[in-house]
């Protein structure tokens, strides 16, 4: 208990989640009388992991797409596709979110890369900036769900479980939200009279197609090559990253040698706070085990109920609410080690919770305080976080909605890693 209050205390007074992680565990080693060489021992095992280093691949994917105006290209085909219906700029900025999360992996390139896009344009068109803003804070909780996912790959190291099928198996609920947040934009596009933006031209759709299909080849060639065994979850982050960067060198010919070293640098400063947390997470992580808190936390849990889904639905609630005051790598590797045991005991699908993690933690990322998006929409938008959050609140229904259906219907999670004999 005094571990985990030290934990909480540290973040309350300001501290960075990597130092309240590291300290507290350094509180309990000394208190324990644990040699202080197994403290350094420990920090460095959360690094030694081979699928950890797809996460900072597909940072640094993320970053060269959005460097090289691969958003623009991608903007421009999702409006020739669905601008001539209702709302149009409101489904196209789905689309597009859709269409970028099988190339970013993250919330916040989404946001980063396509969000100044979709406001602006959807503002130029008559749109209000709060609907324009809201639609792309709900859009970008698509981009962890959809393969690849930076999410999905700490949750594998950390609970043990491939990456590809987690991957695999976050397609239908990907997709799933996709089609709940074009619904959603089509009834705001009846109740508030919203245009039709564009008329559905086949040769528009052709021309933007030809000048995106570049792009679009990335998610083929991540999902393609894992599906086909060719390469690994990492191996296919590495092939992607590469990959990225001849197109936007050679064949877009929007980056330049001299900007190399400054998506590199952007990458690491990403890929850095990441896996700060990560060996801190690990370290903490150790000192749960030390102290027999899993075993503590399964019985307890274990006893409370035996009906999974019950279970499910009640870790949903602790981590919609962790997702709002914690960063996700921290939340994943500090909770799964301590509730694995529980799901596994229950017989609840590691992949299956792995999605659902994901799920929840890319929905934090668009609620306060913490919400890492909000902040990023902020500045694109001139709106505050507080109407951000006013705006959102039939959009986090919708979410919710999506939610509830996996946990009802797991098979939407599982069928496909079961189909491909992923588990």
């Amino acid at each position: 208990m005094i571990l985990l209050i030290l934990l909480f205390l540290f973040i309350a007074v300001g501290f960075p989640i990597s130092f309240s992680l590291g300290l507290a565990a350094l509180h309990f080693f000394l208190t324990n009388h644990i040699t202080l060489v197994t403290y350094a021992q420990r920090f460095s095992v959360g690094l030694d992991n081979f699928s950890l280093l797809a996460a900072p691949f597909f940072i640094l994917c993320g970053e060269i797409m959005n460097k090289s105006g691969i958003t623009d290209k991608i903007f421009r085909f999702a409006n020739s596709l669905v601008g001539f219906l209702p709302g149009g700029l409101g489904h196209v900025n789905v689309l597009a979110s859709t269409l970028f999360a099988g190339m970013s992996g993250t919330a916040i390139a989404d946001a980063a890369g396509l969000g100044p896009i979709e406001i602006k344009a959807m503002k130029d068109h008559g749109y209000d900036v709060e609907f324009s803003t809201a639609v792309t804070a709900a859009s970008s909780v698509i981009g962890p769900i959809i393969p690849p996912s930076t999410v999905m790959v700490l949750y594998g190291v950390t609970a043990n479980v491939s990456i590809s099928a987690l991957f695999m198996g976050g397609v239908i609920p990907g997709l799933l939200l996709a089609i709940a947040l074009m619904s959603m934009v089509a009834w705001f596009a009846m109740k508030r009279h919203y245009p039709r933006d564009s008329r559905f031209r086949i040769r528009e759709v052709g021309k933007s197609f030809l000048d995106a299909i570049w792009a679009m080849l990335t998610p083929v060639i991540i999902i393609g090559g894992i599906l086909s065994g060719i390469c690994t979850a990492t191996e296919a982050g590495a092939i992607a990253a590469v990959y990225s960067l001849f197109v936007g060198i050679c064949i877009y010919k929007t980056i330049r040698v001299k900007d190399i070293p400054g998506i590199l640098w952007k990458a690491t400063l990403t890929t850095g706070t990441i896996l700060v947390i990560v060996t801190t997470a690990t370290l903490f992580g150790w000192c749960l085990t030390y102290a027999k808190i899993p075993q503590t936390a399964a019985a307890a849990l274990a006893g409370f109920t035996q009906s999974k889904f019950l279970m499910m639905l009640l870790l949903t609630v602790v981590y919609l609410f962790l997702g709002m005051i914690m960063e996700t790598s921290a939340i994943i590797l500090t909770t799964v080690p301590i509730l694995l045991p529980v799901i596994t005991a229950l017989g609840i699908n590691p992949v299956y919770f792995g999605v659902i993690i994901a799920l929840l933690m890319s929905i934090g990322t668009i609620t306060p305080p913490v919400g890492t998006v909000l902040f990023i929409l902020s500045k694109s938008s001139g709106i505050g976080i507080e109407r951000q959050t006013r705006e959102l609140l039939p959009w986090y229904g919708v979410l919710g909605t999506v939610v509830l259906l996996c946990l009802a219907m797991p098979s939407l999670v599982t069928f496909l890693p079961s189909l491909l004999g992923m588990g």
